[in-house]
C-alpha cells in the first residue's frame, strides 16, 4: 500500500461495485484537488477494478461482511479499519451502506479521526418491524447506528423519507443531517438519445423481490395480453439476499409466462437504456435510484413507485407516473398510457429537464464537498 500526498480521503463501502458504478464522479472531485483517494470495500468485480486504478485510486480489500449481522465480524472489521486509518492518516473518512457506516464510524473514533462523514443510501431491511426477529434486528441495528453516527460530523440523506425515519427513531441529531439530491448523474455521459418508435419497457435491477421485479413481470403479462406489440426487457444480476429471485427461474420461465426478455448483467447501462422507450422500477424503497436518474438523463419517461426515494424522481403525470407499491395492475395501467408515442416523447423531454434542474452530479458533488469543508 502506497501512502500518498498530504491530502487523503478514504471512501468506505460495503460494495466496491457500487463505488465504480455510482461514485467515480464524486471521487474525481477529490483527485482534481490533489487528494490521494483510497477505496476500502470487501469486493469488486474484476471488470470494474481497472476503472479505479486507471484514475489513480487505490483499492484495498477488507474483510467486512456485506450481508447479515455477525458481531465477531463487526469487531474484527472495526480493528482492521482502525489499523488502516492509522496507517493512511486520512483527512476525510466517508462511508456509505449500513455496515460500512457502522464499522467505519467506530473505527474512526477509536483511532482518533474526527473528520468523518456518512451517507445513508437507503434503509434496507433494518426497519422491517413485523416478526419478533425483525423487531430485535431493528432495535440492535438502530442502537448501533445511533452510537456510530454520533461520531460523524455530518450525515447525508438522499431522500426526506429516510431522513425523517432516522430522526423519528432518534438515530441521529437533526443538526447533524443534510439532505442531498441522490448521487446525481453525469449529464454529459448520460446524454439524450432517440426514443425507439415502438413501446419498449425496461427494468434494470438486482434480482431481488424488493426491486419490484415480480410486479414488473405481472404488469408485463397484463399489457402483453392486450397489446402484444409491446416489449418488456429486464437486465439484472443475482444477489445473495433474503429475498433473492432465482436467475434460472427467470431464464427458464419469464419469457413464456410473462413476456419478459431477460438479458443478464448490463455491461454498459447506456446501451441498455438506449434500447427502451420507457424505464420502469417498481422498487419498494430506495435511497434515490441512480439507474432511474440515468434513464431520465437520457430522456426516458419513468414509471416508478410512490415509495421513499423513488417518488423523488417523478413529477406524476409530467415526466412519468407514480404507482402504489406491490400494485401490478396500476403499473400496467401506467404502461398502457405510455403506449402513446407522443406521450413518451413529451414525458421523456420532461425527464431530462428535471434531471438538469435537480440531479446534475456537479451540483450534488459541490454540495457534498462544500458541507465537508473541501471547498469554501
Amino acid at each position: 500500500m502506497t501512502v500518498g500526498p498530504d491530502k487523503k480521503i478514504i471512501l468506505l463501502s460495503g460494495s466496491g461495485d457500487t463505488v465504480a458504478w455510482f461514485r467515480l464522479d464524486f471521487l474525481n472531485e477529490f483527485l482534481l484537488r490533489s487528494y490521494k483517494v483510497y477505496v476500502l470495500a470487501p469486493d469488486i468485480r474484476d471488470d470494474l477494478k481497472p476503472e479505479l486504478i486507471n484514475m489513480g485510486i487505490e483499492f484495498i480489500q477488507i474483510k467486512l461482511e456485506r450481508k447479515g449481522f455477525n458481531v465477531l465480524n463487526l469487531i474484527s472489521s472495526v480493528f482492521e479499519l482502525a489499523s488502516l486509518f492509522k496507517e493512511i492518516q486520512p483527512n476525510i473518512i466517508f462511508s456509505y451502506t449500513h455496515k460500512a457506516i457502522l464499522s467505519g464510524s467506530l473505527a474512526a473514533k477509536i483511532s482518533g479521526f474526527s473528520n468523518t462523514f456518512s451517507m445513508v443510501t437507503g434503509t434496507g431491511h433494518i426497519f422491517d418491524n413485523q416478526t419478533k426477529k425483525e423487531k430485535v434486528i431493528k432495535f440492535i441495528g438502530s442502537l448501533a447506528l445511533r452510537i456510530a453516527l454520533s461520531f460523524n460530523k455530518l450525515v447525508f440523506f438522499q431522500n426526506p423519507d429516510d431522513q425523517a425515519l432516522f430522526l423519528k427513531n432518534n438515530i441521529v441529531l437533526s443538526q447533524k443531517t443534510k439532505l442531498v439530491n441522490g448521487s446525481g448523474v453525469n449529464l454529459d455521459k448520460f446524454s439524450v438519445s432517440p426514443l425507439p418508435s415502438e413501446p419498449v419497457f425496461l427494468c434494470m435491477a438486482r434480482l431481488i423481490k424488493s426491486k419490484g421485479l415480480e410486479e414488473f413481470a405481472q404488469a408485463a403479462k397484463r399489457v402483453k395480453k392486450l397489446y402484444p406489440e409491446a416489449r418488456f426487457i429486464l437486465y439484472g444480476y443475482p444477489d445473495d439476499h433474503s429475498d433473492s429471485i432465482d436467475e434460472n427461474e427467470i431464464i427458464s420461465n419469464w419469457l413464456n409466462d410473462f413476456g419478459v426478455e431477460y438479458f443478464g448483467y448490463a455491461e454498459n447501462p447506456i446501451d441498455a437504456i438506449k434500447e427502451c422507450s420507457v424505464f420502469v422500477l417498481l422498487s419498494y424503497k430506495e435511497g434515490t435510484p441512480r439507474v432511474v436518474l440515468e434513464a431520465m438523463a437520457m430522456g426516458r419517461p419513468i414509471i416508478t413507485t410512490d415509495a421513499p426515494g423513488c417518488r423523488e424522481t417523478v413529477k406524476n403525470g409530467v415526466n412519468g407516473f407514480l404507482v402504489p407499491r406491490f400494485d401490478d395492475l396500476e403499473a400496467a395501467n401506467a404502461m398502457t398510457k405510455l403506449l402513446s408515442a407522443e406521450l413518451r416523447k413529451e414525458m421523456g423531454k420532461e425527464s431530462r429537464n428535471f434531471c438538469e434542474s435537480k440531479f446534475n452530479v456537479l451540483d450534488v458533488n459541490n454540495t457534498l464537498l462544500s458541507d465537508m469543508g473541501v471547498i469554501k
